[in-house]
């Protein structure tokens, strides 16, 4: 037990059950224990943000022919289909060409924004959770024994953030068991 990551836990935020936490959307940290373990069984898995990309792409797709649809009768609607493929053209070239994030997590540990971690390095890991009005924003804080305390956004994979939750947890899981077995 380290005691120094152990009072950084203590400080951070509960999650309270009071109407006034609710109200003000209070920021909350949640340990790893709080999570979840995946049942897929793989040797490695990576996350990487183009599968959200490619999610975006269909909603704002989908909204162009809504809006399309509706203004067909207008006057406006040449020019409507006509920005609309300018949005729809910029948002593809923006969303593909940038820089794609990956997770990757295996047995021997994860990798997030080209830094390794190993599992016996790790003391402990979980989420800060960033309740806001209109969406959640999550934030993996790790606990190494060698690197300290590092907090990554996993903003850019909010579609996935509770899957690469339990998928650290079933890889730390499953290299505590191999490492007690042997």
């Amino acid at each position: 037990m380290n005691i120094d990551f152990e009072k950084q836990i203590e400080n951070l935020p509960k999650k309270g059950n009071s109407i006034k936490d609710k109200l003000f959307n209070k920021d909350y940290f949640l340990r790893s224990a709080e999570f979840g373990i995946s049942t897929i069984e793989k040797e490695e898995i990576i996350f990487d943000t183009k599968k959200s990309n490619n999610g975006t792409l269909i909603i704002i797709g989908l909204a162009i022919l809504f809006i399309c649809f509706r203004f067909k009768d207008s006057d406006n609607f040449i020019p409507i289909l006509i920005f609309s493929g300018i949005g729809m053209i910029a948002n593809i070239i923006y969303l593909k060409f940038r820089k794609s994030k990956l997770i990757k997590i295996n047995l021997s540990g994860f990798e997030i924004e080209n830094i390794k971690y190993e599992w016996d390095d790790i003391y402990d890991f979980g989420v800060l959770v960033k309740p806001s009005r209109h969406i959640t924003y999550y934030e993996l804080i790790i606990f190494s024994k060698t690197k300290g305390k590092k907090t990554y956004s996993l903003f850019s994979f909010q579609s996935d953030k509770d899957e690469i939750l339990k998928n650290l947890n079933y890889f730390k899981k499953k290299f505590e068991t191999s490492k007690s077995n042997s």
